[in-house]
C-alpha cells in the first residue's frame, strides 16, 4: 500500500479549509486523497468509507451539476459524526459546470470550521498537465484554495498492446483481463492518417460489443472509451522522436476535440468540425 504522498503529509500541521490537488494520474489522485482525508478526519490513513468522508456524485457522467454542490452546501454546517472534520472530495471524473462551481466559491469563500473540501483534477497526460488540469478551475476558486500537484509514475509503452493501453485508461475498476486488441488494431489503421476521420466511426462501430463489456464493470461511457482510445493514438505520436511540428499541432488539436467530447458535444459533430480544421 502506498503511504500518503510527503506534499500532503506537511499539510497535516496546518490544515486549509479547501485544496486543489492536481495529478496526471486520475486513480493515483483519488488513491492520495482518500487517505489525506483520512488522516485530516480521524489521524489514521486507512478510514475512508465513513460518513465523515465524502466523494461528491452525480447522475451525469462527465459534470457535477450546480445541483449536487447544493446538496453539499445544504449539509456544509452539519457537524461531523465522530471525525474531527467533515472531508468532502471532488473527484476528477467530472467537472465542475460554471454554475457548480460558482455555488462552491460561494462555500470556499465563507467556510465552516468543521469542513474541508478537496477539489481533485487530473490533466492530460503529456505536454502541460500542470496547466491544463488548472485550467478546468475557475481562477477564483484557485485564489481561495490551497494548490498542490503530485508527481506520478505512468510506465507507459505507448506500443497497442492491451495491456499498455489498460494502464492508459487509468481506471481502478477496468478489468486488466480485457483485451482490446482488436480496437487496437484500428487505431494503428488510422495513425497512419490522422486526417481520415471516417475511421474514427469505424473505431466507433467496432468499440460498441467492447462498450458493453467495460460499462457492466466501470461505468464508462462509449463516447468516453472513444475519447480514451485517441487520446492513447495523440500519446504515441507526442512520444514518438520522429514527431514533426505539424503532427504536434494536429495532436493538440485532436486532443481538443475530445475535451469537447467530454464536454457533452456528439462526437459526429466534433469529428466533423475537427476535419474542417484540419
Amino acid at each position: 500500500m502506498k503511504t500518503l504522498n510527503n506534499s500532503l503529509f506537511k499539510e497535516l500541521d496546518n490544515i486549509f479549509h479547501a485544496y486543489l490537488l492536481f495529478s496526471n494520474s486520475s486513480t493515483e489522485l483519488i488513491s492520495q486523497a482518500k487517505k489525506f482525508a483520512s488522516f485530516i478526519a480521524f489521524d489514521n490513513e486507512s478510514i475512508d468509507e465513513h460518513p465523515d468522508i465524502k466523494i461528491v456524485e452525480s447522475e451525469n457522467l462527465y459534470t457535477l451539476g450546480v445541483d449536487d454542490i447544493r446538496e453539499i452546501i445544504s449539509k456544509d454546517n452539519l457537524s461531523p459524526i465522530e471525525g474531527k472534520y467533515k472531508v468532502v472530495i471532488f473527484p476528477p471524473f467530472k467537472s465542475l459546470t460554471e454554475e457548480a462551481s460558482n455555488a462552491l466559491l460561494k462555500t470556499i469563500e465563507e467556510p465552516s470550521e468543521s469542513s474541508i473540501f478537496l477539489i481533485l483534477s487530473s490533466g492530460v497526460f503529456w505536454s502541460h498537465a500542470r496547466d491544463d488540469s488548472n485550467n478546468q478551475i475557475l481562477s477564483t476558486i484557485k485564489s481561495r484554495c490551497r494548490s498542490i500537484y503530485l508527481d506520478t509514475e505512468r510506465n507507459l509503452e505507448f506500443n497497442y498492446s492491451s495491456e499498455d493501453f489498460i494502464k492508459f485508461l487509468d481506471n481502478q475498476y477496468i478489468d486488466t483481463n480485457l483485451n482490446f486488441n482488436k480496437m487496437l488494431t484500428l487505431l494503428l489503421e488510422w495513425k497512419n492518417d490522422l486526417k481520415d476521420f471516417s475511421k474514427a466511426f469505424q473505431i466507433i462501430n467496432e468499440c460498441k460489443e467492447i462498450h458493453e463489456v467495460i460499462d457492466e464493470q466501470s461505468g464508462m461511457t462509449l463516447n468516453l472509451l472513444i475519447v480514451k482510445s485517441i487520446s492513447y493514438l495523440t500519446n504515441s505520436f507526442i512520444f514518438s522522436s520522429e514527431i514533426t511540428k505539424q503532427s504536434f499541432r494536429e495532436a493538440e488539436a485532436i486532443e481538443k476535440a475530445m475535451l469537447d467530447i467530454t464536454s457533452g458535444m456528439r462526437p459526429q459533430t466534433v469529428f466533423a468540425k475537427l476535419s474542417v480544421e484540419m
